[in-house]
Order: structure tokens, then sequence, then C-alpha cells
């Protein structure tokens, strides 16, 4: 939550939960929309958008130990491309992985 500057009082379902009533994601992701589009190769795009699927699957069962590997996988290919690390991932993912 710190590395999205999301007040620590937010309940974690505002930020787990994906869908139009979230608005803390919408709110921390608005400045960051289409930053990565196209920047990652195929293959490495393809391997992001599942590491990204598994991690959202991850914290809707709140499997921190879960959380943190996916997250180290997506964060050591955004590193490979200069992505800095508080881009959303769902910014680096593919649309149709995004919900």
């Amino acid at each position: 939550m710190a590395r999205y500057n999301i007040p620590p009082d937010v309940p974690y379902n505002r930020i787990a939960t994906a869908g139009n009533n979230n608005t803390y994601r919408g709110e921390y992701n608005n400045g960051y929309r289409g930053y990565s589009q196209s920047r990652l190769s195929p293959e490495d795009q393809h391997e992001f958008d599942k590491t990204y699927e598994k991690w959202e699957k991850d914290v809707r069962k709140h499997d921190r130990d879960d959380i943190r590997r996916e997250e180290r996988r997506m964060q050591d290919i955004m590193a490979r491309y200069n992505i800095p690390r508080d881009v959303p991932y769902d910014q680096v993912a593919s649309p149709e992985y995004r919900h």
C-alpha cells in the first residue's frame, strides 16, 4: 500500500477487489495509463501476463507467500525494460488480463 501512497486505514478489500467500485485502483493507476504498452518482447509480455494472472488469484486468496513470489517475477521482467517499480502491474499486463 505504501508503494502506491494508499493510506494505511484503507480496507484491504478496497484495494484487492477488481471492478468499478475499486476507487483506489483507479485513482492510483491513472497516471500510468498506457505507460508500458508494447514495451515488452512478445515472450516477456506472455510471461508477465501469466504471472500477473497468478498474482491476481493469489491476492484474492490472500496467499502472501505466493503474492511475493509473483511480484518478484513481475518486478524482474519490469527491471529488464527499465520500467519503474512503482508502475502498477495492471499497466504492464495486456488489456485482456486486466480486471
